[in-house]
């Protein structure tokens, strides 16, 4: 079965590529510090917020940088990685994040997840194609999907959340967790590239389609 555009709209594909060449364009963490307003002194005695030579989710300063309440809710550590791969995104901020929790029977009773904004409704899709990408590539160990949330900042602004899809039957939650915090390292370290690459590629076919402009 295939599945056609309802209606072809040039301007809105043109708009498209405009988003596509903006996130193409935002600076990596070597660039320049991802965390908004880090004033993190680095280990050599640099402390201008330009040098990125330590910037990277190892950082020791990330959780209380990347965090609007540092002193109260500095990012969980099980978490930061994919909170951090975020913000070297730009284009897609981080809001609210859980590194995931057991009860006290050891059974999964938060999930790790990130919440969301992103500037462009296509910016969600390139995340969801990427993880696909490393599903398909055996890269995780677990499912993970984007979800739309019911709630936002305004009626203006869309809330996503990356969280995993856990199964129905599960039998240790102890270890699916960890598995889960492996499989949040393996986004952090692979979430900017893929992406850029999958924008790469859109871009690529949208600037040879006749119908571009």
């Amino acid at each position: 079965m295939r599945i056609k555009d309802v209606e072809f709209n040039v301007e809105a594909k043109a708009a498209t590529l405009i988003e596509l060449k903006d996130l193409l364009i935002q600076p990596s963490d070597q660039q320049s510090r991802p965390c908004p307003g880090c004033r993190f002194v680095t280990p050599d005695g640099k402390t201008e917020n330009s040098a990125t030579k330590y910037c990277s989710y190892r950082c020791s300063a990330a959780p209380r940088e990347m965090s609007a309440e540092p002193d109260r809710y500095p990012i969980e550590s099980g978490i930061v990685p994919a909170v951090y791969a975020f913000y070297t995104l730009r284009k897609l901020m981080p809001c609210w994040s859980c590194e995931g929790h057991l009860d006290g029977n050891n059974v999964l009773s938060k999930s790790p997840k990130v919440w969301f904004y992103a500037t462009s409704g296509f910016y969600p899709k390139l995340i969801t194609q990427s993880i696909s990408q490393l599903e398909m590539e055996h890269k995780l160990i677990n499912s993970w999907i984007v979800r739309i949330l019911p709630f936002s900042q305004s009626m203006f602004t869309i809330t996503y959340s990356l969280e995993p899809l856990l199964p129905l039957k599960r039998g240790d939650d102890t270890s699916l967790l960890l598995t889960l915090r492996k499989d949040i390292v393996v986004i952090a370290d692979n979430l900017r590239p893929e992406m850029l690459q999958q924008a790469r590629s859109y871009l690529a076919k949208g600037e040879k389609s006749p119908f571009k402009s």
